[in-house]
């Protein structure tokens, strides 16, 4: 379906209209959409594949999707809004508005809302009970994470919270005394002349896994990623950006960053970086993930250039590099930018030769995100052997490493801030993509509380996982998050670092990292781990 008169990039929408069709011919998603501005206008706006595969209903422009943590940037600016009318400071400490939050001890009063903006707070990730359905308002969460630990202290590393734009909000509806969903639309009315997307679901919304039509339940975090809107809805927030006006802006400011982050830059909002656009000056991106939909949005304001894609199926993800090779191919036809060479165009690099001690400095298990992998020396190189997959790491010039599943990428090891840090570079883009793991003595009781736990739950509460697997990697542990899924039977896979004979944390650095695992032994249901809020038990 077009919209309007011509398209202002033709090109750009032939190649998406390609992209789109040759991605949903090998890969089971349902139905997407896609809309791209320039220079504030609509330049074309589409859908792709079905809205609703048992009603036979296109998918268009005008399709409805779970927008997931698109929901962000609207709470930022309502954030900023209140800040600018005088309702939020954004330097206060964060207790100013919820005393009631005890983590960390003293290090709390360091928390203030720029770094709930920025995902720099130390707080928590996720919390996973009633996460999904039907579960307690959101504004019980301050007090069900009251007494939890930080994961690191505020302002130290970036790591994404759901949980810190959550008690944003609550620190809005006491700051202004008005409920969040007013605000935020009231806030998005004033700023962008618009209606905001809505928190309020359409009734039995279609979602997708293998083409199979699959429940979409709330997300209990809404002001992190609760609304629900459509490409055509988010329009005025990309236009808003473009334009560049002084809350506008804000969000595109750089906050400060630490060692461990490397390149990864925030502002309030947005994330400033990304490696398929480093070349095209300013940036501002957010992805945004539910149960089964998936969603981006992209802005580039140095050049008047702006896309929103969704997805309505688990397998979706796609739709980010969908959105970033529209902005390529904007950046050509509108500004005749083309996209530099990568490394791995035509590199005739000679290999280098390491010695084994070198190589050897680099051992170890490491944490990425969602897994646990070993990194050994073998042939003159690193090899990283993990259950998703080996990767070789080959040495090349300057000390970095080749990798065998990307030749555009360059990997560095080294020590940063006390940790040995594995960064992966994509042109000028280093991210951050495992930490080593500390060996340590694993004492007796951890050992006997091996085996498979499942979540003490009501039976209709829609639940992140089921079960969870407390095993042994060689002399140190890991929690194995087990899907329902035969066809993706691990969702993940972490390191655990002891803090003591019941207490335990996730190790690394970033997004659910450091959260608390508790043990209990004299349960009479037997041995339980408590994580997030769940409660689970040990399967006999």
């Amino acid at each position: 379906m077009r919209q309007g008169a011509a398209p202002r990039l033709p090109e750009t929408e032939d190649i998406v209209d390609q992209l789109a069709a040759a991605w949903r011919k090998k890969t089971p998603v349902a139905g997407l959409s896609v809309a791209v501005i320039c220079d504030g206008e609509l330049a074309f706006a589409r859908g792709h594949g079905k809205a609703d595969l048992e009603a036979d209903l296109d998918a268009d422009p005008d399709t409805v999707y779970a927008i997931g943590s698109l929901t962000k940037p609207y709470t930022a600016l309502t954030a900023l809004r209140a800040a600018a009318d005088g309702h939020l400071d954004l330097e206060a400490p964060l207790r100013k508005y919820l005393p009631e939050l005890r983590s960390g001890g003293a290090a709390v009063d360091a928390i203030t809302p720029r770094l709930l903006l920025c995902h720099r707070s130390g707080l928590l990730s996720d919390w996973h009970r009633g996460s999904m359905g039907a579960g307690p308002p959101w504004t019980e969460l301050v007090r069900e994470i009251a007494d939890e630990p930080l994961i690191a202290p505020p302002d130290q590393w970036h790591a994404y919270s759901n949980v810190g734009y959550t008690l944003l909000a609550h620190a809005l509806e006491r700051a202004t005394g008005r409920p969040f969903a007013e605000l935020l639309a009231a806030s998005v009315a004033a700023e962008l002349g618009a209606a905001a997307p809505s928190f309020t679901a359409p009734p039995d919304l279609p979602a997708y896994y293998q083409n199979r039509r699959v429940i979409e339940p709330p997300l209990r975090l809404a002001p992190a990623a609760g609304l629900h809107g459509s490409v055509l809805t988010m329009l005025p927030l990309l236009r808003w950006l473009l334009a560049g006006g002084p809350l506008a802006a804000a969000m595109f400011d750089p906050q400060p960053a630490g060692p461990l982050d490397l390149d990864e830059r925030w502002g309030l909002g947005l994330s400033l970086r990304h490696n398929g656009l480093d070349y095209a000056g300013r940036v501002g991106t957010h992805l945004g993930r539910t149960f089964c939909h998936r969603s981006v949005m992209c802005v580039l304001p140095d050049h008047g250039l702006a896309v929103v894609a969704m997805a309505n199926s688990r397998e979706g993800s796609g739709v980010e590099q969908l959105a970033i090779t529209a902005m390529q191919t904007a950046l050509l036809e509108r500004h005749g930018i083309d996209l530099p060479p990568s490394r791995g165009d035509g590199d005739t690099t000679p290999p280098v030769s390491l010695g084994l001690a070198a190589l050897r400095a680099h051992a170890g298990r490491y944490a990425t995100d969602s897994d646990v992998t070993e990194l050994e020396v073998e042939d003159g190189a690193l090899v990283s052997r993990s259950e998703t997959g080996t990767v070789w790491l080959r040495p090349a010039a300057g000390g970095e490493f080749s990798s065998s599943i990307n030749p555009d990428a360059r990997v560095r090891l080294r020590p940063v801030a006390g940790h040995h840090v594995l960064g992966t570079r994509i042109r000028d883009v280093e991210g951050r993509a495992a930490v080593r793991c500390p060996e340590e003595h694993v004492p007796e009781d951890w050992w006997r509380r091996l085996g498979k736990y499942r979540v003490a739950a009501p039976a209709d509460e829609v639940l992140a996982f089921h079960e969870v697997e407390l095993e042994r990697q060689g002399d140190q542990l890991c929690l194995r998050v087990l899907s329902p899924l035969k066809e993706v039977p691990t969702l993940s896979r972490h390191a655990l670092k002891l803090v003591d004979e019941s207490h335990a944390q996730i190790f690394g650095i970033g997004r659910g990292k450091g959260q608390r695992i508790t043990a209990e032994d004299d349960a009479a249901d037997g041995p339980l781990l408590h994580w997030a809020g769940y409660r689970l038990l040990r399967e006999r």
